[in-house]
């Protein structure tokens, strides 16, 4: 065997190893976002007792709370897989409802998994308002740079 083809079978087997190495790197990455109670959290839940403050210790706040009823708490927790020049693909999801009564005592939980993948939701301009009920562009806009502004009608 000449020198050439010993250079070119090293070279052969670096290359290929090399190969071998960057593709190891691509193997999937699974990124966690939020958190959501698990099944064994919910079953301590004892509705008609446990209060707005009791459900904040053992879980943390929520997620975010509903914008047409302070009531409402939702806990969110999706893993998502990274896609290059896209937005991540959710690949799995887990939504927690908690849903208190006036007194923030707890009323009733609903909880919501699957996978939601590509699906792009658009909410429908003539059912569903951004700035809760009953209040205008200007009065939502108003609100969020004021805070507690409130409009009488």
């Amino acid at each position: 065997m000449s020198v050439t083809r010993q250079v070119r079978a090293v070279l052969l087997a670096l290359s290929l190893l090399a190969f071998g190495l960057v593709l190891g790197g691509c193997s999937a990455q699974i990124d966690v976002r939020g958190s959501a109670p698990s099944d064994e959290d919910l079953v301590t839940v004892r509705k008609g007792i446990d209060t707005k403050d009791e459900m904040q210790d053992r879980f943390g706040r929520p997620i975010t709370v509903s914008v047409a009823d302070p009531n409402i708490w939702y806990y969110v927790k999706q893993d998502l897989r990274p896609r290059p020049l896209n937005p991540p693909l959710v690949i799995d999801q887990r939504v927690v409802v908690l849903v208190f009564d006036d007194e923030g005592v707890v009323q009733n939980f609903e909880v919501a998994e699957g996978i939601l993948g590509d699906t792009n939701l658009q909410p429908d301009p003539d059912s569903s308002s951004i700035y809760g009920p009953d209040r205008s562009a200007a009065q939502g806009l108003f609100q969020t740079i004021f805070g507690t502004v409130r409009f009488n009608e």
